[in-house]
């Protein structure tokens, strides 16, 4: 059986031979560095690159075919006004928004699209004879720009790759983590007196990123050997761009309801934020004013409450409590766990039944029937436990809907239990499912996990909620916020409430589906993709994940419900589409993935397609699953059942008992 990794540290072992020069891996680590913290030098010289490639395919193609015939000074402005040309139009198509790391389609037609126009303005002047041209050297214009444009990008993707190959040989290679990056905000006597401690204290754990400042005069000083990044109002642009761990807020003299909303702010986006009183209290290691605060000496070298262990310790390691583990998403979870050698603990009410876990018989499974939201069945089950992966919730609009007040107390109050549970018995690996839900609608373009929240549901609202009580009161655990995208597949304990499933159960059995409203936009992410996610945020190193938030899914999975609709049509064969305006869902969001496929390396498996064609050979194969609407797949039936006879305990539900043992 294989053996699992510790939570937050990788055996060390030797580093494979580098493949490149280590003086090149280097600089080339060091240019990406530069590259990636600083947006203005990103475009600048993306836009130089690009004016280059144009401006050298005209001199070239010039000095090849009419060198004899064109003037130099000719030569000169055709240059620049192609180069000019080049770069407005990758401008204009977004090119410069976006880091060079991959060579994308959109971008190769947006470099195609700005060539044509360049050589189509060499026409012209070819047309006006203010230049004596021949066709042939205009062609050969185009083809050495689109050529110069798309093999430049093809480069930075290769040194990308090369500068991605020293940093995982570093971290192989070295058993010691990555300093976390502190910014301080307020370049006054405290923040400066903070500063001077972590810039003295010579430790290889904290790293001073800088500091945010209103104060015009000071913006671009270099204070305590760290620059002053910016002012307040762009705190959340400054961390995402300087990777910030930790901001502390030493601005005792503020207003205090303006200084807690700037804290919220932050945390709302993952950043663990924490406000002093004063450098004194700070120096001393009192109590700061935000919740799970730590002495200084904590920050500046000194050892955490409960280290990690190193790969000698993984047999001491391995029990993981998963609530909610016989669910949805849990009943995979559970299995892959056991698969990679873990003791698995699950606590859940089994309110759908037992059939995700009815199937399973391993020495190393442990269940727990308790209620989140009851201390003595959380304190129970977290005891001894080396992480806990936290996906019990009631999940959707119409289940939450149905008793408001036991939503709130499900999924929001009893995330305060299982954090500070976690804290009292030194937990420190916290892994929480939220929602993507949480952006609501918008039409921003693709979503990140530092986008405005706009919930529009009881479900989401919750879990925003959530999000913020993990934050405030983590202490000493390590909360790593993943938010789902819509979940769809063939799971133990099968649902056909979820938009992939119910439209292909109902293409199979009824021949006919209906789409409310249909353009809206959903990502999506199949369960064992979902599943193997959560795996990689219970085992990532706590300087890569810890107080952080991940997006789950991938953008290539984010679809227009029209499209689902269509797609299940052609899949599944003969089935009729109606498309109706009327209670449309107000919910429309795209969201990209760049963050846990860059940090966790998550890349989905499985598409909406291999979806939607393993729901239905599953459907046309049992009949269990025929009867579809029973109310073992359905939380909001399941969920009417126990609120109107809350006696009636169901051990089972008979519509899930066949899938159980699949």
């Amino acid at each position: 059986m294989p053996q699992p990794r510790a939570f937050a540290a990788r055996a060390a072992a030797p580093a494979p031979p580098a493949r490149f020069p280590r003086g090149f891996l280097e600089w080339s680590s060091a240019l990406e560095d530069a590259y990636l913290y600083d947006s203005a030098l990103r475009r600048a010289v993306k836009i130089l690159l690009d004016f280059c490639c144009g401006a050298l395919a005209v001199t070239v193609a010039l000095g090849v075919e009419d060198g004899a015939r064109v003037r130099a000074p000719d030569t000169a402005w055709l240059a620049a006004g192609v180069g000019c040309l080049l770069v407005l139009g990758h401008a204009l198509g977004g090119s410069y928004r976006a880091i060079w790391r991959y060579t994308s389609l959109a971008e190769a037609i947006v470099v195609a699209l700005s060539t044509g126009v360049a050589a189509i303005a060499l026409l012209v002047t070819r047309y006006l004879n203010l230049v004596p041209l021949d066709g042939s050297a205009i062609l050969l214009v185009a083809l050495l720009t689109l050529f110069g444009c798309i093999g430049v990008r093809a480069l930075r993707r290769w040194q990308a790759m090369t500068t991605k190959q020293l940093r995982r040989e570093r971290r192989v290679s070295s058993p010691l983590r990555a300093p976390r990056r502190v910014l301080i905000v307020g370049a006054g006597e405290h923040g400066l007196s903070i500063g001077r401690e972590l810039a003295e204290g010579g430790s290889d754990e904290v790293e001073l990123a800088g500091y945010l400042d209103d104060d015009p005069s000071k913006i671009g000083a270099v204070l305590n050997g760290a620059r002053v990044l910016g002012p307040l109002a762009h705190a959340a642009t400054v961390c995402e761009r300087y990777r910030i761990a930790e901001v502390i807020v030493a601005m005792p003299s503020a207003d205090p309801s303006l200084l807690h909303a700037f804290v919220r702010q932050l945390e709302d986006v993952g950043i663990r934020t924490r406000a002093v009183h004063g450098v004194e209290r700070f120096v001393a290691g009192e109590e700061l004013h935000r919740p799970g605060a730590v002495k200084l000496h904590e920050l500046i070298g000194g050892a955490p409450v409960r280290d990690r262990p190193t790969a000698s310790g993984d047999h001491l390691r391995r029990r993981v409590l998963v609530a909610g583990g016989a669910g949805y998403i849990g009943s995979h979870l559970v299995r892959m766990l056991l698969e990679r050698g873990y003791r698995v603990r699950v606590l859940d009410r089994f309110d759908y039944g037992r059939a995700g876990i009815a199937g399973v018989h391993h020495p190393n499974l442990e269940t727990v029937q308790g209620d989140i939201c009851n201390s003595r069945d959380v304190s129970r089950a977290v005891k001894s436990v080396d992480g806990v992966i936290a996906l019990a919730a009631i999940v959707g609009d119409p289940a939450c809907n149905l008793d408001p007040e036991e939503t709130i107390n499900l999924n929001y109050t009893a995330t305060k239990i299982l954090a500070e549970t976690c804290h009292f018995y030194g937990v420190r690996r916290l892994v929480f499912a939220s929602s993507c839900s949480v952006y609501g609608a918008s039409s921003r373009g693709l979503l990140t996990e530092t986008s405005r929240l706009n919930p529009v549901s009881l479900y989401a609202r919750t879990r925003v909620l959530s999000e913020n009580i993990l934050f405030d009161r983590h202490g000493d655990v390590e909360p790593v916020i993943v938010r789902l995208a819509t979940v769809f597949g063939l799971s133990p304990r099968m649902r056909f409430d979820l938009v992939v499933n119910a439209l292909t159960v109902r293409a199979v059995m009824d021949k006919r589906i209906s789409i409310f409203g249909g353009g809206q936009w959903r990502p999506n992410v199949h369960c064992r993709d979902a599943a193997r996610a959560f795996i990689l945020a219970l085992e990532a190193p706590a300087s890569d994940v810890a107080g952080q938030i991940f997006n789950l899914g991938g953008e290539a999975l984010n679809h227009r419900i029209s499209e689902i609709g269509e797609m299940v049509a052609r899949l599944v064969g003969d089935v009729e589409v109606e498309i109706r305006d009327d209670a449309a869902d107000p919910r429309d969001y795209r969201v990209s993935f760049a963050k846990i496929r860059r940090v966790l390396g998550f890349e989905p498996e499985y598409s909406v397609a291999d979806g939607i064609r393993e729901v239905a050979a599953a459907v046309r194969a049992d009949a269990t699953l025929r009867r579809w609407q029973d109310s073992g797949f359905h939380n909001v039936h399941a969920l009417k059942e126990m609120f109107v006879a809350p006696r009636r305990r169901r051990d089972d539900f008979p519509a899930a008992r066949t899938l159980a043992q699949a």
